[in-house]
């Protein structure tokens, strides 16, 4: 059945929108609500600065400070040590891109409307130019205030109805200004000021948590012991090669062998393979804007947890259909192709979920916790041996068959759970977090609406 709604030529803002999905009901009844809140209303142009569009570049490096890309930006969280990184200082770029503390930073293109707010950890990043920085100038506005009304439906409806192209959406900067910003009392303000900044703690207590438990993990293995310098020439026999069906350099590495073999001497290593009861990839899925399931794509494997607030969906027809591919929970997840082959999370939601044909689901056995088995995948000793079974040069993949092949430590039950509680307890934090910037933003909402 078709909707319709029309609008009077005296409707139309000027000479500036006459398409129609500009004037979609919703965003005019949001607009509505907005003016009628109560509360005194500016446009974003008088609160802040002029934007400033941040700069492109190309050349990572496994060292330097953090370049935020759109894909390191989540609604009140920047994910910066997911981020690539620079040999470049902003101070060295000619543009005036330097962050502060208490800067905004806005994903104006792909992925748009995400907003978060600068802290001190990550004040020394550069943004790319696909990002704005929005720095407050009124002092009617505080900007944790300002990047939950961004993020708030109020926000994201009237940047979403300014955004222009087909496929690949941005807004301008001028566009972005025209947003329209209820004042709310700096008290109530200073209410959102206290739920993102708390969040933002309880992310870092996430990250610590889960750093201990890698540490555990790599101090109970002396690693620190084991020589993997390279030498600079190595050779092997026809036969090895022949063995493996490889022919490359990169997998004969001897630092590869060096750890295998200190892990081995522990008297405590299985194949992945023996201890596991299921290893296989997932399907391709066809993707559904507002879906009921939760699609996991390599993408969203994080430095340490997963990334659901990033996450696409699916119908739940095609979540029937793909029995192979369905996620219980505690499911070991593991990325099989593109830049960060053998990062490994755990699936700890009680929702369902799919994981795509580039991601690998693993359930170990009993023997083995699959928190703990995730923690070693990707710690030093899993992601070495990703890099040895790895192939392709250009797209790096691996299979479930040479997955399977991995040495992995079993240390005893109690350092397994030990080393699993903490990641539970970094699950936690990042679940807080999560909620106390869905909370700030629920007020904002209501405060308005």
């Amino acid at each position: 059945m078709a909707v319709w709604s029309i609008i009077k030529k005296s409707g139309l803002e000027g000479a500036l929108r006459v398409d129609a999905e500009y004037y979609r009901p919703e965003y005019r009844e949001n607009e509505k609500i907005i003016i009628a809140c109560g509360y005194p209303v500016e446009l974003l142009d008088t609160l802040i600065y002029k934007p400033v569009n941040g700069f492109d570049y190309r050349s990572f490096s496994n060292l330097g400070i953090p370049y935020i890309r759109v894909g390191d930006m989540l609604s009140g969280e920047v994910l910066y040590r997911e981020a690539k990184k620079i040999q470049i200082s902003a101070d060295e770029i000619k543009k005036d891109i330097k962050l502060q503390v208490g800067d905004i930073l806005f994903s104006r293109k792909g992925t748009f409307g995400r907003v978060a707010v600068v802290e001190e950890d990550f004040s020394n990043a550069v943004i790319s130019s696909e990002i704005m920085r929005l720095r407050v100038k009124s002092e009617k506005v505080n900007p944790y205030y300002l990047s939950t009304f961004l993020n708030s439906k109020f926000g994201f409806y009237q940047v979403e109805r300014r955004t222009h192209g087909v496929s690949n959406y941005s807004i301008t900067q001028e566009d972005l200004l025209r947003v329209k910003v209820p004042i709310l009392p700096i008290k109530l303000q200073m209410r959102m000021t206290e739920l993102v900044k708390n969040a933002y703690l309880e992310h870092e207590k996430s990250y610590q948590f889960y750093l201990q438990a890698k540490q555990m993990l790599l101090t109970e293995l002396e690693l620190d012991n084991v020589d993997l310098s390279q030498p600079n020439y190595h050779s092997i026999y026809l036969a090895q090669a022949q063995k493996v069906n490889r022919v490359d350099a990169e997998y004969f590495q001897p630092k590869y062998d060096k750890l295998i073999e200190h892990l081995k001497k522990t008297g405590k290593t299985k194949l992945l393979g023996e201890i596991t009861s299921y290893i296989k990839r997932g399907v391709q899925p066809t993707y559904v804007k507002d879906g009921e399931i939760i699609v996991i794509n390599s993408q969203h494997l994080g430095r340490y947890l997963l990334n659901i607030e990033a996450t696409e969906r699916t119908a739940y027809a095609f979540w029937q259909d793909s029995k192979r591919a369905r996620l219980q929970k505690k499911d070991v997840l593991l990325y099989s192709t593109g830049a960060y082959v053998g990062r490994t999370n755990v699936w700890f939601e009680d929702q369902k979920g799919i994981a795509s044909n580039h991601v690998t689901i693993i359930r170990p056995k009993q023997e083995c916790n699959p928190i703990y088995l995730a923690v070693y995948l990707n710690a030093f000793p899993g992601l070495q041996q990703a890099e040895k079974w790895a192939t392709g040069s250009g797209q790096r993949e691996i299979y479930p068959e040479a997955i399977a092949n991995f040495w992995v430590y079993l240390p005893s039950e109690e350092s397994q759970t030990e080393i699993a509680k903490l990641v539970i307890r970094s699950y936690e934090a990042r679940k807080k977090a999560k909620a106390l910037l869905e909370k700030a933003k629920q007020k904002v909402e209501e405060m308005i609406g």
